[in-house]
């Protein structure tokens, strides 16, 4: 018998094994920490071509296996900060964690705000927000260059701003990277953005809610970087280039955008689903509107994502 059957035969059989356990309530892990793993499908291909006796390649199968097995019984990840430790629980992540209802009378909650008055002069802007985890909204309009509220119990933000001639550079940062993610943590912001400039929006997060409607603004450029995530992306049509780059794992990311713009979407997945109704492929991994060419608008899409759910909705 090959042994590429008995190969590949195990591991169904691991992992089917595994899902019925779950199921069953008899084993307990987190499957949103599985694409974090998807490099041991690698490992496991080099595995099975080595030349070395079969039955060897089958105890190195197993060993591997059950190390990720393990890694995946571990629900909680630990993170190390200024002398501190953070525990990270996926169970309910978004719904329970990173929303924004708040208790009124909870004095574990407080509030921050900050606003940068517009200038005439801000032509083009372009907003860098590192941040950790938490919920992250932007759908309003003002009339400041930008309005910054947040509640919750992270650590505050602190900001910079440069200006030079048309373009000012805004810098939002955490003041102490130390966060407590769990089922008493906090984080919401809503940012309120001035629609005359042109902007460029960078987010860097970890687990987050990310809900950009974007439609009211001129966009040039949005990059997204997270880990596992809820993004949501709705972009208009009044700027006629708009650059968005994502990047993220075990995410649902739902982009919506105007039935008049052309659209062109280069998308890397692994293990990943794609609802890209409207669009032509042209290429692997390469699809575009049919009316591309012609559209006065245009978006421009670069998504890499694990393990995840994409789509892409004209409106």
């Amino acid at each position: 018998m090959k042994f590429r059957n008995i190969f590949w035969g195990v591991i169904l059989i691991f992992v089917g094994v595994l899902f019925i356990l779950q199921n069953l309530g008899m084993l307990h892990f987190d499957w949103l920490s599985l694409w974090r793993l998807w490099p041991v499908i690698l490992v496991l291909w080099g595995v099975s071509i080595i030349p070395v006796n079969n039955w060897i390649k089958l105890i190195l199968v197993l060993l591997i296996l059950g190390a990720s097995v393990t890694f995946m019984l571990n629900r909680t990840v630990y993170w190390e900060s200024d002398r501190h430790n953070f525990e990270l629980f996926s169970d309910e992540f978004f719904d329970d964690n990173f929303n924004d209802n708040f208790d009124e009378e909870d004095r574990r909650y407080s509030t921050q705000t900050f606003n940068i008055p517009y200038e005439d002069s801000s032509k083009f802007v372009e907003l860098n927000l590192e941040a950790a985890a938490g919920k992250f909204i932007i759908d309003e309009n003002g009339d400041d260059l930008i309005n910054f509220k947040r509640k919750g119990n992270s650590a505050e933000y602190s900001y910079i701003l440069k200006s030079m001639d048309s373009v000012a550079v805004i810098d939002i940062e955490m003041e102490n990277a130390s966060i407590v993610v769990g089922k008493n943590h906090k984080n919401v912001v809503n940012i309120a953005l001035n629609d005359y400039p042109v902007w460029d929006i960078d987010l860097t997060a970890g687990a987050a809610n990310v809900d950009f409607d974007l439609s009211k603004y001129k966009i040039s450029r949005v990059d997204i970087e997270g880990g596992a995530a809820a993004i949501k992306l709705v972009v208009g049509d009044n700027y006629d280039e708009t650059h968005l780059n994502l990047e993220a794992g075990a995410s649902s990311i739902v982009i919506k955008i105007p039935e008049e713009s052309g659209c062109k979407l280069s998308l890397e997945s692994v293990f990943s689903g794609k609802k890209i109704s409207g669009f032509e492929k042209t290429d692997h991994g390469q699809y575009r509107t049919s009316n591309f060419d012609e559209a006065v608008n245009k978006v421009y899409i670069n998504a890499e994502t694990a393990v995840s759910s994409f789509t892409i909705i004209r409106y």
